[in-house]
């Protein structure tokens, strides 16, 4: 099981790998709570939002100015399994590497 800093550090790395900046983060004070991050790259805005009551993990994409959802998942109170977040991570790697050479 992850925690979700440890989910939030593994997708902004995969992120990061895409050349993606971090531009917007907004963390609980208490260590619980929502979380949000927002990357950015020249083609492309992604979010990836964290809902504590829903234990909702969420990723969305901006297009047309709006945020349109990616991909979610939602986790039991155990918490975040290793597996769910490594799938959602090779589906940004594979989507985001797919996208961004699609302008080109």
């Amino acid at each position: 099981m992850l925690t979700v800093d440890a989910a939030f550090e593994r997708i902004g790395t995969a992120l990061r790998q895409r050349q993606y900046s971090l531009v917007q983060e907004e963390r609980p004070q208490a260590g619980t709570g929502d979380r949000v991050s927002v990357f950015d790259a020249p083609d492309m805005s992604v979010r990836v939002s964290w809902k504590e009551t829903a234990r909702l993990l969420e990723v969305q994409v901006k297009v047309g100015g709006e945020w349109v959802e990616f991909a979610r998942h939602g986790f039991g109170p155990r918490g975040l399994e290793d597996s769910a977040v490594e799938t959602l991570v090779r589906s940004l790697r594979n989507e985001v590497a797919e996208t961004s050479t699609d302008s080109d």
